[in-house]
């Protein structure tokens, strides 16, 4: 097996252990991002955290984002920037497949979106309906 494909693997393993144990079963794919998204109650918050942290186990908010590699900051940039509240979270190398999640607490200060994406896509028609197949999301209809 390649390098790649044990990279993919691997983190396809960690991204099931993560769906499995997350506090909402619902997972929804975000056209705009590339990304799954699941939304859930501010009283979860510890449990979340602690269950993305083992395979994003670094993170920047906004008053740390100029400290990080710059493409740690170029994906930021290119999903709209962090707010004081926002965390984006960071999983493998730079420069290799891995993972990354968008952490955005809501304004009603009830509820938290976690965001979970793939960075340093190798093989993007591949990798992304393996990102939505781990979260239980069918491949989108075909345009008519």
């Amino acid at each position: 097996m390649s390098g790649a494909e044990d990279a993919w693997e691997e983190l396809v393993r960690a991204l099931r252990r993560l769906q499995e144990r997350w506090p909402s079963p619902d997972w929804v794919y975000d056209h705009r991002l590339s990304c799954v998204t699941s939304s859930f109650p501010l009283s979860a918050e510890s449990a979340a955290r602690t269950i993305i942290a083992e395979i994003t186990p670094t993170s920047w908010s906004a008053s740390t984002l100029a400290e990080a590699p710059p493409d740690v900051r170029a994906l930021a940039e290119r999903c709209g920037g962090l707010r004081a509240s926002q965390v984006l979270f960071w999983g493998g190398r730079p420069g290799a497949l891995g993972a990354f999640g968008l952490w955005w607490p809501w304004a009603d200060g009830k509820t938290i979106s976690l965001r979970i994406g793939l960075h340093d896509v190798d093989t993007p028609e591949q990798r992304y309906p393996g990102l939505r197949g781990i979260f239980g999301i069918p491949e989108p209809a075909a345009p008519a």
